[in-house]
């Protein structure tokens, strides 16, 4: 069985599907803005803020609207292209390139940086993540803030329940399954039939993500200096919010 990269899989199979599985950018834009508000978050200080992993810009027009110049950094050309065309007129700028080299690729200062939708699980270990929030912490101006999104994965369904339906329409049908793999990784297996006229078009893939549990991640944002000012879960994700 070939194991990709979380890019390779990306590439091959989520890239095509990720905005009909979202939903229509302009709602899910809005819903990161509210979260943002809610949040707190508004510029104070140097009004730049960053997204790691920023895929098509929802993260990031929700920040720009917020009053934020914002940088963008995906490691997926096709991502950052779709995020060009959401923007407009708004202070937003894509970067192509790992998040692992974030301190060459797009130094600081930053009054914001958010990270979200599972991004730091595509790191390959633990120690990378580690080592992508100290550059953060590094990095963030005093009294800025670091939101991260992802799903706590530290204990992984069981049995029939880690067959996750994902979405379904008329015209294709998204399917995932995880498997253990061991303390620190898991399997995530998607499946996706798409109609083509008279024909259904059969994709699958699989890849490795990281398992995070929320209480030593915000171990490790104390440990750089960042102060847990709010945690929640909402719709299976776990969110923070730390402050330097």
């Amino acid at each position: 069985m070939t194991i990709a990269t979380p890019q390779e899989h990306y590439e091959a199979i989520l890239n095509e599907v990720y905005p009909w599985m979202m939903g229509p950018f302009d709602v899910m834009a809005e819903e990161q803005q509210a979260l943002f508000e809610r949040f707190g978050l508004g510029p104070r200080g140097c009004r730049r803020a960053l997204d790691l992993g920023c895929g098509p810009g929802y993260q990031s027009v929700a920040l720009a609207r917020l009053g934020f110049e914002v940088t963008g950094l995906d490691t997926s050309e096709s991502m950052l292209a779709a995020m060009r065309q959401a923007t407009d007129s708004l202070p937003v700028r894509g970067v192509l390139g790992d998040m692992r080299h974030l301190r060459d690729l797009v130094p600081g200062p930053w009054e914001a940086a958010v990270c979200m939708g599972d991004s730091l699980a595509h790191l390959p270990s633990r120690e990378e993540v580690r080592r992508v929030i100290r550059t953060v912490a590094g990095q963030l101006e005093r009294g800025g803030v670091f939101v991260i999104g992802y799903r706590d994965m530290s204990e992984l369904p069981r049995g029939l329940d880690r067959f996750i339906p994902v979405k379904a329409d008329a015209d294709r049908v998204s399917l995932c399954f995880l498997e253990e793999e061991g303390p620190e990784t898991y399997l995530a297996y998607d499946v996706v039939h798409t109609r083509e006229g008279a024909h259904w078009r059969f994709a699958k893939g699989c890849y490795r993500k990281l398992r995070i549990a929320a209480d030593w991640l915000v171990a490790e944002l104390s440990g750089c200096g960042l102060a847990l000012r709010r945690r929640e879960v909402q719709r299976g994700m776990t969110l923070l919010l730390a402050e330097k």
